[in-house]
């Protein structure tokens, strides 16, 4: 018996031998701190110096690795993972990529979640995999869950993911006092599931306070099955947009999506959204996708700028090559302005404040403007948003309690054309920063009446088309500035006419000013512009 035995662990330990050398010599791929994967019907989390954990669950070992954080890959293979599982828990600042030919497999009617990210989790990518469901098929779990807490869940990016058989692929889930802001699903594809995406807020909502807001679907296909019933269910709260998003075959009685009374400023461009049983109860919400090709929008102003006929309350002066780049506020704020490309902004304790960039592009090709927002810090934030086939582009930022004092910078691009920047000043209700102010712009300055003036739009039509030199019109200038009208910068009193230079586009302004295509307003803005960053200077 003693022979027999020894005679089968000489047979056995090579084997055990090779299986746990083959472990430790699987290499880690490129810029990934842990590496997840199946050998020998045994499952291993590694790191660059040894094996972490090895189980014949492999839900064990995922969730060791999603404790440890960092960068950590799922390599291809089948994880049947077990009757005990209960969700795998995302921490900041994880990367998880999964193998193209991974997959993640719940037990027959299991009813919880797979990942989520909970309270105070933000700035992890979740990449690549499938999940689905073990035969018999119940649909009762959810694939991703984005559980809100009094600490945010914000900034995490789920991408190229394939989720089949769910209850529901994508779930928002908060209440009173939680909030799930700026997070982004890319290429996600939903399987027959019974909800694709659905926004759960249990208790009273307060805007800027907690919710769900500024959370983007980009590129994501959802096919239905016979037990589908809604493809994006009861959209809420503010600045959530779906881009190129589509929920397909839905059966008999499903609805495509539902937006919810308390949902503001939704947009809905391209993509399947709209058709079987849609309904918008939202207030500003923008829809141009498949099935209202001739743009549906409850907002006045929305459709205004879509159709070229929004006037604005304050606009920038124009810029040359017939590109324009405007701003405005909804609702002009008891303390601060907006003037020509600068504005002096106070932020409310109770309600937010909204800045409104929009413009036009000459030969629009449609596609993308790129906003990158400059922070009083020097963070460099980015917005996007898309050229209609009118050329016009319209993209809103919110300010509230919660935004850095200082000055922000705003920079426009199109097709790597850089079509202006925007200068604006977040101050206290209580407290404005003088650099920028400038009191008496926002009202008409100039008066038809005066015959100063008069003569000055006749110095202006004449200087414009080059029949005066420009240390003349510098008279014209300096009058404006004697009585006021444009404020001395640095207690400045003449300007040095020996060297005085006005660039070109100026020229053009002021053609358009004395012919009565812009109005005062712009052309003395434009002026404070010149005098204040020394294009034009006095002594």
């Amino acid at each position: 018996m003693k022979i027999i035995i020894s005679f089968i662990v000489l047979l056995f330990s090579p084997t055990f031998l090779f299986m746990d050398t083959f472990a430790q010599s699987v290499d880690l791929p490129n810029n990934f701190d842990i590496v997840v994967y199946e050998f020998g019907g045994l499952y291993y989390a590694k790191d660059s110096q040894k094996i972490i954990i090895s189980s014949d669950t492999p839900d064990t070992v995922i969730k060791t690795a999603l404790a440890r954080g960092g960068e950590i890959y799922i390599a291809g293979g089948e994880y049947h993972l077990s009757k005990d599982f209960s969700g795998f828990d995302l921490k900041s600042l994880t990367h998880l990529k999964l193998a193209a030919n991974s997959d993640i497999i719940v037990t027959s009617g299991y009813a919880g979640y797979v990942f989520r990210f909970s309270n105070g989790v933000g700035q992890c990518v979740i990449e690549g995999g499938q999940i689905l469901e073990a035969n018999p098929v119940k649909r009762n779990w959810i694939g991703i869950m984005m559980q809100g807490g009094p600490d945010g869940v914000f900034l995490n990016l789920i991408e190229n993911m394939v989720i089949t058989n769910p209850y529901i692929v994508i779930d928002f889930n908060s209440s009173t006092g939680q909030w799930v802001n700026a997070n982004t699903f890319v290429n996600i594809k939903g399987w027959n599931f019974v909800r694709g995406i659905e926004f759960d807020f249990k208790g009273k909502h307060t805007d800027d306070v907690d919710g769900f807001d500024g959370n983007t679907f980009r590129d994501s296909m959802f096919q239905s099955g016979s037990m589908t019933t809604y493809g994006a269910k009861d959209i809420k709260h503010q600045y959530n947009a779906f881009y190129n998003v589509q929920f397909w075959d839905l059966p008999a009685g499903a609805i495509s999506s539902t937006i919810d009374a308390s949902a503001k400023n939704t947009i809905i461009i391209g993509g399947i959204m709209t058709h079987k049983g849609f309904v918008d109860d939202g207030k500003n919400t923008i829809v141009l996708d498949a099935w209202h090709s001739n743009f549906l929008s409850n907002s006045s102003i929305s459709s205004d700028i879509i159709n070229g006929k929004y006037q604005p309350q304050v606009n920038l002066s124009l810029l040359p090559a017939q590109n324009s780049l405007n701003m405005s506020m909804d609702q002009q704020p008891a303390a601060g302005l907006v003037t020509a490309s600068k504005a002096q902004l106070g932020v409310s304790q109770k309600r937010p404040t909204q800045i409104n960039v929009y413009g036009t592009v000459s030969n629009s090709q449609g596609g993308k403007v790129i906003l990158y927002i400059t922070r009083p810090d020097g963070v460099v934030e980015h917005d996007e948003t898309y050229v209609t086939s009118k050329g016009i582009f319209y993209s809103p930022i919110a300010f509230d309690k919660n935004s850095l004092l200082g000055q922000y910078k705003i920079d426009v691009i199109y097709q790597n054309s850089n079509l202006g920047s925007i200068l604006l000043n977040v101050t206290s209700d209580q407290v404005l920063l003088p650099v920028q102010t400038y009191p008496n712009t926002g009202t008409v300055l100039l008066s038809e009446s005066n015959t100063p003036v008069l003569t000055l739009k006749s110095n202006a039509n004449l200087w414009s088309q080059g029949k005066i030199s420009d240390s003349t019109f510098g008279d014209s200038i300096q009058y404006l500035v004697k009585v006021g009208i444009i404020e001395k910068p640095n207690g400045t009193q003449t300007l040095l006419h020996q060297s005085l230079h006005i660039p070109t586009w100026f020229k053009n302004s002021v053609g358009w000013w004395a012919n009565g295509q812009i109005s005062d307003t712009d052309l003395i803005s434009e002026l404070q512009y010149l005098l204040d960053s020394g294009i034009i200077q006095m002594s």
